[in-house]
């Protein structure tokens, strides 16, 4: 699995750019994209994907120990859906 620090090492690599500066850039980019979904906002970054709120409505569920039908809230979802060009296997 890749990190967030061997993507910072590799931008700033491919940049030139110092990494302190990458980081700097990159958590303003994470904190902003978060900032604006929690604000109802979606965030669509071109060949990647869709950042959003999605409501997840309340349903009925069984507890699998006590058989007991329970009711499940409402939910707030953060939500990645990833453009075409992500592929999958």
């Amino acid at each position: 699995m890749v990190g967030i620090t061997d993507l910072r090492k590799s931008v700033a690599k491919k940049t030139g750019l110092k990494e302190k500066d990458v980081k700097a850039v990159l958590d303003t980019l994470f904190k902003e994209i978060i900032d604006r979904v929690n604000k109802g906002d979606k965030v669509a970054i071109k060949q990647f994907g869709v950042f959003m709120r999605k409501i997840q409505k309340s349903k009925k569920a069984k507890n699998p120990r006590t058989k007991q039908v329970i009711n499940v809230p409402q939910k707030n979802k953060f939500v990645f859906r990833p453009s075409k060009v992500i592929k999958y296997k």
